[in-house]
């Protein structure tokens, strides 16, 4: 079976307050059709809760987390939402995460790894650094993980693509100044690696930042599957046939005619400089 539905839970989360936005996550996934489930990022504390954030933040067996797990164990879907995570062996650091719990019963976690600090963001004064691309193996599909400012950087679409994702998943807390650029990138990053592109972002005013909306689902050609609202709340599901991607790489073989040789240099000038 090549078909599964998706959902995006567009949704205003609550600062400070994860017992509700757990209580809305649990009532979006039990209602929605989807078989993969995706929220925002950050969506389990709302967008950086700043001081507040190192209270907030969990270890993979914290609480909620185990919580969001017996969920997508119990309905038997794939769920991606977003999360501040304590590093586990070096005491003091916290990650923006992009989590999967699958229907299967398993976790992924994926630390965003393009941490923004220019014009009203300052994620680099609170986060660490993630350092590795995440697959996670889903119930329903093979998921590349990222994280909002992430879609900016193809190398890591296409390390994710290159990986085995059939779905690139990107959960965003992303404000209407940020609008146009998304909707000009999204489908580049589908068209290039012929691949699913999912993307949630949330809603509601956090400080000074008006969080935009306008998810939305692209195919492996660059179609638009489906779109939420920009600005409310909003929950939209599509079935997709994972099927589609052999059928698109075969008549723009974007995957295949990637070159090694030139990812190779594009390192060697980042870390050298021009030769």
């Amino acid at each position: 079976m090549t078909k599964t539905t998706i959902a995006l839970a567009q949704v205003t989360c609550h600062l400070h307050d994860k017992e509700e936005n757990l209580r809305q996550m649990k009532n979006i996934v039990r209602k929605t059709k989807g078989k993969i489930v995706i929220f925002p990022e950050l969506n389990l504390t709302g967008y950086l809760p700043r001081d507040d954030l190192f209270r907030q933040a969990e270890t993979i067996t914290g609480p909620s987390i185990k919580a969001v797990l017996r969920l997508a164990r119990d309905t038997k879907k794939d769920i991606v939402f977003g999360a501040p995570m304590i590093d586990e062996r070096v005491q003091g650091l916290v990650y923006n995460s992009c989590l999967l719990a699958t229907g299967k019963g398993r976790l992924f976690r994926y630390d965003k790894m393009y941490l923004p600090s220019f014009g009203p963001f300052e994620e680099r004064v609170f986060f660490a650094e993630g350092k590795e691309a995440v697959v996670g193996e889903g119930l329903h599909a093979k998921l590349g993980l990222m994280v909002c400012y992430d879609m900016f950087f193809p190398e890591l679409a296409k390390l994710e693509t290159l990986l085995g994702a059939q779905i690139l998943v990107n959960i965003s807390a992303s404000p209407t100044t940020s609008r146009p650029f998304f909707r000009r990138v999204i489908p580049g990053r589908a068209v290039e690696d012929a691949i699913f592109v999912a993307y949630c972002n949330m809603v509601g005013v956090h400080g000074s930042l008006v969080f935009g909306g306008g998810s939305v689902l692209y195919g492996p050609r660059g179609e638009e599957l489906v779109r939420a609202k920009d600005l409310d709340p909003d929950l939209v599901e599509v079935q997709v046939d994972l099927a589609d991607l052999d059928v698109a790489r075969r008549f723009r073989p974007t995957v295949r005619d990637t070159r090694a040789e030139l990812l190779d240099e594009i390192g060697a000038v980042l870390r050298h400089g021009k030769k």
